[in-house]
């Protein structure tokens, strides 16, 4: 028989490691991983703490309007000249690969102030929510953009840093936050989000306000801080004079600090209803009562008085009906079902 030589490994035999220390090593190598990712972690946060930094990184904040002949639509730049009212043209926009439609209307801003808290229960912030809603719509259909202004506008004003060292109530601090997010903004209206368009679309207040030339800071009879409209300028003015009067600690008004030839006071509109807690007193006791027993409740119930006021000066501006067009009845029958449902949405 033919006799192997031995090759180096039987020559020099290596230890084998036996399966109970392999098992040992990996156990040893875990423990020692799971110690590190537990020492470099940051401590749990508890729920207290979560409440609390909700969001670390801050609430978004509105960009101010682009300035007029400078627009920006969307991704669609159009120059300053008034080439772009020929449309279809990939020559009228910086976007040269592509052709865009001219810009549509544009809506005037009307603002509204809303800062939400975090001691409300859920049931409040849905209702409030919804009547954000109610009113968002309602100026819409009225030809304005409706905007929502928070905190995080009011800290982006300059002015944010000498109102913070200033002491003061706390309604007059949230009448200051309210202003200052108006301010930074710019030119506009400003709206408590309970003041609502109740009138004709031609009515002259709104087609005036539509116009967008607020030559003079202007509040309304009867509306009491329900509404301005102004300028930036007189805003920032405005705010100036507020922040440097001297009854800043004894005031509770924001109107109180502000002299009076600063605004310009307009007659009390007959289109706009501000929903104030003097005013549901006085008119609607049932809604008040609902206040009192339960803000939610209450504030659900108003949200219902609203529609049904909106529905109504529908109903009263177009008192003749709703038409609708039947070309060939009897073909075309089916297609109209949407439009009569609609309609009888809207009358019911």
């Amino acid at each position: 028989s033919r006799a192997h030589k031995p090759g180096h490994y039987s020559a020099y035999p290596q230890e084998r490691r036996s399966p109970k220390r392999v098992w040992r090593y990996t156990a040893a190598a875990g423990c020692l991983l799971l110690i590190f990712l537990f020492a470099t972690s940051s401590p749990v946060p508890t729920a207290k703490d979560a409440a609390q930094h909700i969001n670390p990184f801050g609430p978004a904040a509105h960009q101010p309007p682009a300035e007029r002949n400078s627009t920006r639509r969307g991704e669609a730049r159009w120059y300053n000249h008034w080439k772009w009212l020929n449309p279809f043209s990939d020559t009228i926009t910086e976007d040269e690969s592509r052709s865009v439609l001219p810009p549509p209307p544009e809506r005037r801003p009307i603002y509204a102030y809303y800062n939400p808290d975090a001691a409300k229960d859920n049931g409040v912030k849905a209702a409030e929510n919804r009547l954000l809603l109610i009113w968002r719509r309602a100026w819409w259909a009225q030809g304005f953009r409706p905007v929502i202004l928070g905190k995080a506008e009011a800290m982006h004003n300059p002015m944010y840093e000498r109102f913070q060292v200033r002491k003061m109530e706390h309604a007059l601090g949230a009448e200051f936050m309210r202003w200052l997010a108006w301010g930074q903004m710019g030119t506009g209206i400003l709206a408590n989000w309970l003041v609502l368009p109740m009138g004709p679309y031609d009515d002259h207040l709104l087609s005036d306000l539509r116009r967008g030339e607020y030559l003079k800071l202007t509040r309304y009879e009867g509306l009491g801080g329900g509404l301005f409209s102004g300028d930036k300028t007189s805003i920032e003015a405005a705010l100036k004079e507020a922040l440097d009067s001297s009854d800043l600690k004894e005031s509770k008004s924001l109107l109180d600090l502000i002299p009076s030839k600063t605004f310009s006071v307009d007659p009390k509109p007959s289109a706009i209803t501000f929903y104030d807690s003097s005013t549901i007193a006085e008119h609607y006791k049932t809604v008040s009562a609902s206040l009192t027993d339960s803000k939610a409740a209450g504030l659900f119930s108003l949200s219902e008085l609203i529609t049904s006021h909106l529905q109504l000066t529908f109903l009263n501006t177009f008192s003749s009906g709703i038409s609708i067009p039947t070309p060939h009845r009897s073909r075309s029958i089916i297609v109209q079902y949407p439009a009569i449902a609609l309609a009888n949405a809207l009358v019911a």
